[in-house]
């Protein structure tokens, strides 16, 4: 039954196709990226967004996708921008981090290509297709206890 776990297999499955995708972000020029700084990269909207809605997003702290977002402005990926009308500021890509973004989604199509070589198609369809209704069917964020988060940051 352990082999067969199915949290145990989604976690195995979601680590091996971070380290695939992270190899492939290494080998297109990014080799300073870690396992942490996908959490960014997953959850940045293009056209800015809060670390509040990004943390949740990642399911780390706020503390901690403050910390990467940091990394992120010092290398010149992300800047603050205000909100219109507002004192609060959001998180927007630079030109450099729009360039990042689309070598990461580059590099997350490479992994799917390598990670599911075995499936067809139709079958990476169909786990899409299962994947998302069973994230869907599952509480909604603010449902959860604040002690959800994961600690992978």
């Amino acid at each position: 039954m352990r082999r067969r776990n199915l949290g145990r297999l989604l976690d195995e499955v979601h680590v091996g196709f971070d380290r695939l995708a992270l190899s492939f972000l290494h080998e297109a020029g990014y080799p300073e990226m870690t396992a942490a700084h996908t959490h960014v990269l997953r959850t940045m909207r293009m056209e800015g967004d809060s670390i509040t809605r990004m943390a949740e997003r990642a399911g780390i702290s706020k503390q901690a996708m403050s910390k990467l977002v940091a990394a992120f402005e010092k290398d010149g990926f992300v800047e603050w921008r205000p909100i219109e009308g507002g004192i609060a500021r959001q998180v927007h890509a630079t030109e450099k981090g729009r360039q990042l973004l689309a070598t990461g989604i580059g590099a997350l199509s490479k992994a799917e290509s390598h990670y599911f070589h075995a499936l067809s198609d139709s079958e990476r369809e169909t786990l899409r297709d299962l994947l998302l209704r069973a994230a869907t069917s599952a509480q909604t964020a603010s449902e959860r206890p604040a002690a959800w988060r994961r600690r992978r940051a």
